[in-house]
């Protein structure tokens, strides 16, 4: 698709959206120049663990592997296997790298060769699909063709492995701050999202997208917001839920234009990185292909929708030869270091680099930490009713910093809604409002405010 170039210059030429790029690249992680072994070639994903290590995930096979699982009279058979390559921040191997067979911390699951299963009669490869590093726990999270693995990320040993119902081919997975997975199909067709606890167990069809190619799925820190990145659409699908209670409503269309194959959330700022296209999905103008660009979330879909910052994959690096403005790289890989000062993004198909990660740095300070997702605004508050216990009637304040709309709404323990206290828009200030649960049964009930993107819950009692 390079024949595309003269197309893409012609937005590139376009008033740049950035005043000021602040991301330089680095060329300290993989310095060996000299090795021309494409070792990282078809890169699918990228993981930065809380220890600074570097998680890298090729889609084709890297390695060997001895196995002797048909029972081939005896004769092991020598197969091409996939890897997971782990590096120390100073590009040099974890003492696990490469990871070629997950073996259980259990030490009595079976161990998986990572990218060779035997399926009874036949060996099938597993290609690597994409690996994220888990917000609540720090472990890894590998997606190989239709299967889940949980790895420690300080021994590289398997914690938990699961098959997805569909068998459908997987995209990257995501992590909520409870620690649940999420991860969605690659097939252009109707497909699930499934959610898993922690463990990767309790199987959840959250959502059932609709027909287009995605290769990522980011999910907000609680839980209530997905964006699905179909990227033969050319936008990004956001379904959100309005408590932890309710499904995931009727998507709305965010980011027109881009055509991404990789999130992430920025671990400061927690803007929304999105990898815009490539020369193969082209991204409309004024957005250029190999290029990340980072987004206030709660901007998407209003006239604020622009891009904050960006960085751009060095195409050609480390090879002096290459003069071209874009390769035939597909951005399918980035993630932060804990501080989100340096940044590793990697493509598929990158073929003008012996490697297909770099690496980004920036001097900017992030002061911005929202890293407890509890943190309370200043100027919003849900009060305690009063009384409580109560019976039948109690009142509940609540304070907001803005003017907007606002939702109250009173929930059984079972997750059933009961009572809509408020539903419309509100001024900013002190409010009280009254609850009668007359008709209501004895029991624990909850109570949960929205507004302006901030959402609260308590507890009351009602006995009778």
């Amino acid at each position: 698709m390079k024949n595309n170039k003269l197309l893409i210059l012609l937005g590139f030429l376009l008033t740049p959206m950035l005043a000021n790029a602040q991301w330089t690249f680095d060329n300290t992680f993989l310095p060996d120049t000299a090795n021309t072994s494409d070792l990282f070639f078809e890169v699918h994903g990228i993981a930065v663990d809380p220890d600074g290590k570097v998680w890298v995930q090729p889609f084709s096979a890297t390695e060997t592997i001895i196995t002797n699982r048909d029972g081939n009279n005896g004769d092991p058979d020598t197969l091409t296997t996939r890897a997971i390559y782990v590096y120390n921040a100073d590009g040099t191997p974890a003492s696990f790298s490469p990871l070629k067979v997950i073996e259980y911390a259990d030490g009595t699951t079976p161990n998986d060769t990572l990218g060779r299963v035997w399926t009874g009669t036949s060996y099938e490869g597993y290609s690597g699909r994409g690996i994220e590093a888990s917000v609540a726990d720090g472990n890894i999270i590998i997606s190989q063709f239709n299967r889940l693995y949980k790895v420690d990320y300080q021994t590289g040993k398997g914690l938990a492995m699961v098959d997805p119902t569909s068998g459908c081919s997987l995209g990257e997975a995501s992590t909520d701050a409870e620690g649940n997975i999420y991860v969605g199909c690659v097939v252009g067709t109707d497909a699930p999202i499934y959610k898993y606890d922690s463990n990767l167990e309790n199987e959840e069809v959250v959502i059932t997208t609709t027909a287009s190619f995605s290769r990522d799925v980011q999910v907000s820190a609680d839980g209530q917001t997905i964006w699905w990145a179909g990227y033969t659409n050319g936008f990004v699908l956001r379904y959100q839920k309005p408590d932890e209670f309710s499904g995931f409503a009727t998507p709305d269309t965010v980011l027109r234009g881009i055509r991404a194959e990789s999130f992430d959330l920025h671990p400061k700022t927690k803007h929304l990185w999105v990898g815009a296209g490539s020369l193969n999905d082209v991204p409309d103008a004024p957005y250029t292909p190999q290029t990340w660009y980072a987004f206030d979330y709660d901007a998407l879909g209003t006239e604020s929708e622009e891009p904050l910052d960006s960085i751009r994959w060095s195409a050609g690096a480390w090879n002096p030869d290459f003069t071209g403005e874009f390769d035939a790289g597909r951005p399918r890989a980035l993630d932060f270091e804990a501080e989100g000062t340096v940044a590793y993004v990697g493509v598929f198909s990158g073929g003008d680099t012996p490697y297909d990660v770099q690496k980004f740095t920036t001097t900017q300070v992030y002061t911005s930490n929202e890293d407890d997702v509890n943190e309370i605004p200043e100027g919003f508050k849900l009060g305690q009713n009063y009384p409580n216990p109560f019976n039948p009637t109690t009142n509940i304040n609540y304070t907001i910093d803005q003017a907007g709309l606002v939702t109250l709404r009173v929930y059984d323990i079972t997750g059933r809604e009961v009572a809509t206290l408020v539903n419309n828009r509100k001024n900013a200030g002190d409010h009280t409002v009254t609850f009668d649960a007359t008709n209501l049964a004895s029991g624990v009930y909850i109570y949960t405010l929205q507004a302006n993107g901030v959402r609260l819950t308590n507890r009351m009692t009602l006995i009778k």
